[in-house]
């Protein structure tokens, strides 16, 4: 039944592989008009973050749709509840893997082909990655500072993606349009929260042990609360 999911929703490939693509190819003209136009010495490899991000985010996302469509479809056409939440969340974990796969293909690919373009462009004649020394002792050569995500991430990024869009889903699919207008509070406190309460605003790098750990308590009660609202949903006619 799973692989009859997947099948019905390949669709939602094209999604990923368009923005995650349409973002890629923007990262490479901004920086290659920089390159071409301010001639510079040095330059930032960043799609190894940006990307796989941008991936999860879009996960989550997807996960909120297939929770208040696949899921509640499932039950309509006679499914239990275990077996409708075991088949969104497969069709979540396919989704994610493929989106970080093309993540992680996409920064190979700026890691090993943008370099030479951009030293090109910069009327460079060579390029070294991630240069320990003195910039200003290179000559004619670019210089690329790297950013990527250690390979961990990638499994916390689909993890956390699918809780996420179980969670947010689920959080929809039993309260409705007012469940869609909650989120949408608490995100918009999250992103405005810290320019309102300006130096006093607690960052991410602050936080300590105790914090992070009560941070993951709350994620994990969310995400039992969200599992157990799906197995008792009711079924929407």
């Amino acid at each position: 039944m799973l692989n009859k999911v997947i099948k019905l929703n390949l669709d939602d490939l094209l999604l990923y592989l368009c923005v995650e693509v349409g973002l890629f190819l923007l990262i490479q003209i901004i920086i290659g008009c920089v390159m071409k136009f301010g001639q510079p010495v040095d330059s930032i490899l960043i799609s190894g973050i940006v990307i796989p991000i941008i991936a999860g985010f879009l996960v989550v996302i997807a996960g909120i749709g297939h929770v208040t469509i696949v899921f509640d479809q499932a039950l309509r056409f006679g499914q239990t509840r275990r077996r409708a939440l075991g088949m969104t969340t497969g069709l979540l974990v396919f989704e994610s893997a493929f989106a970080l796969a093309l993540a992680a293909l996409l920064a190979l690919a700026e890691r090993y082909l943008s370099p030479p373009l951009w030293a090109a462009l910069a009327g460079k004649g060579s390029w070294v990655v991630d240069y320990p020394g003195d910039l200003s002792a290179l000559e004619d050569c670019l210089a690329l500072s790297s950013f990527n995500l250690d390979w961990w991430w990638y499994p916390a990024i689909l993890a956390l993606a699918v809780a996420g869009g179980l969670i947010l889903g689920a959080f929809i699919q039993r309260f409705g349009s007012k469940g869609g207008w909650i989120i949408w509070g608490i995100w918009m406190a999250v992103c405005l929260g810290p320019q309102l309460f300006g130096k006093q605003a607690m960052l991410i790098g602050d936080w300590n042990q105790y914090m992070a750990a009560a941070g993951s308590i709350l994620a994990i009660g969310c995400l039992i609360w969200g599992l157990w609202s799906l197995l008792h949903a009711v079924v929407k006619e």
